[in-house]
């Protein structure tokens, strides 16, 4: 579990670092944490309950999808079950649009009990 939370925050430095190289400065940037209520795909959008408030937010043609470490998809993001959602870590620019997304799924069996954490290893 600790390798697990080093290794995020490892990845969460360097896409902070690329993103400011590349836009040259942080500001207008912010980070969006919150449960995958819906994706609309064909919209390029996705449904997002962040402490219990929903927004849509668009995402960037070009925005980059990572589970784990590993590209994917969109589509990938929707949520398991009715009542099973997919956190998300979303970096919105400053044009209000998301440009990376860090996913997470990640359940575990504990004394018989399935048991779901966040994408910061956090119980949800």
């Amino acid at each position: 579990m600790l390798l697990r939370i080093i290794r995020l925050i490892s990845i969460l430095g360097l896409m902070l670092l690329v993103t400011a190289t590349a836009h040259g400065q942080v500001n207008g940037w912010k980070m969006v944490h919150g449960d995958v209520l819906q994706v609309f795909p064909e919209e390029h959008k996705i449904l997002l309950d962040v402490s219990g408030e929903r927004s849509i937010y668009v995402l960037e043609s070009g925005c980059q999808i990572l589970r784990f470490g590993t590209p994917t998809s969109l589509d990938s993001l929707r949520p398991i079950t009715s009542e099973a959602f997919q956190d998300a870590l979303c970096w919105v620019n400053g044009h209000g649009r998301v440009a990376y997304v860090l996913a997470n799924y990640y359940v575990s069996e504990e004394d018989g009990v399935l048991v779901a954490y966040d994408i910061f290893g956090n119980l949800k």
